[in-house]
């Protein structure tokens, strides 16, 4: 399955974060998106970790501290 962007999951409608959870965690992706956006969150480019923080937040993850 393709491992989706932090720009593919902003665009993510509420309607589809859960079917979109679902598929990635039936495809064993999910674990994959999350490394990704945990990697981002340390970036020295502040662009970067607020779009990272924002899928987050998307998929229904609380904010980090």
């Amino acid at each position: 399955m393709h491992v989706p962007s932090t720009e593919d999951i902003l665009k993510l409608s509420s309607d589809h974060v859960a079917e979109f959870i679902n598929d990635h965690t039936s495809s064993k992706t999910l674990s994959v998106i999350m490394r990704q956006l945990n990697e981002q969150l340390m970036s020295a480019d502040e662009a970067v970790r607020n779009a990272a923080q924002a899928a987050l937040q998307r998929l229904g993850f609380p904010e980090y501290a």
